[in-house]
């Protein structure tokens, strides 16, 4: 990925804190023919007990960018974060043109199909407990244990260990103060979805500490 100097996050938290929030991403890989391939999933994003990190997923049996997997390639997911069009009219500041503020992170690693059954059981119990943990009655696997059996067979779990991550948090950060405060203004009274947690992660990076 570019990644301009100033628009580079190294902060291990803040790669963390956008890759659980934003975990529904994209896993790339490249077939035997070198054409790229791509499937969007929920991911659990967590540590080993050896502080390792590794994500953990699962995609349909008929998918077939599993099978890619032995080849033992490096694969890519990418977490996207809130995001946003910036208006030049924002800007206290002229000759100024329209761009896109953005945060995402890019995960590298490879791979790695998972064979035990209780452990599929538990990828798939932790990323359903997560998403209806907002409910005021959550549903958990337990209430349809049956049926989830008959469906294990139609699922590949896998891992992916992280070795490289790389993080692009543009962020205004080439403009002026005067000009980012602006620019998190217009994003807060903006009607659009995401734009006022874009603003809420930009003004996290101007305020101290």
């Amino acid at each position: 990925m570019y990644i301009p100097r100033h628009f580079e996050e190294r902060d291990a938290e803040r790669l963390l804190s956008l890759m659980t929030r934003h975990a529904f991403a994209v896993l790339v890989t490249m077939g035997e023919d070198g054409a790229p391939f791509a499937t969007h999933l929920p991911f659990l994003v967590e540590r080993d007990a050896a502080g390792a990190l590794r994500l953990l997923a699962h995609m349909a049996l008929p998918n077939p960018q599993w099978r890619a997997f032995p080849a033992e390639r490096d694969a890519l997911v990418i977490f996207q974060g809130p995001h946003a069009y910036v208006s030049p009219t924002w800007y206290t500041t002229g000759s100024q043109v329209p761009t896109w503020n953005y945060a995402t992170v890019h995960a590298y690693g490879r791979p790695r199909i998972i064979e035990s059954r209780d452990e599929v059981l538990r990828i798939l119990r932790d990323t359903a407990a997560r998403y209806e943990a907002g409910n005021a009655r959550p549903w958990t696997m337990e209430q349809s244990q049956e049926y989830v059996n008959r469906l294990l067979g139609g699922i590949v779990a896998f891992e992916l260990r992280v070795t490289r991550l790389e993080g692009k948090f543009k962020l205004s950060q080439n403009k002026g103060e005067a000009d980012r405060k602006a620019v998190i203004s217009a994003l807060e009274r903006s009607p659009f979805p995401g734009d006022g947690e874009l603003a809420a992660l930009m003004r996290s990076r101007e305020e101290p500490g």
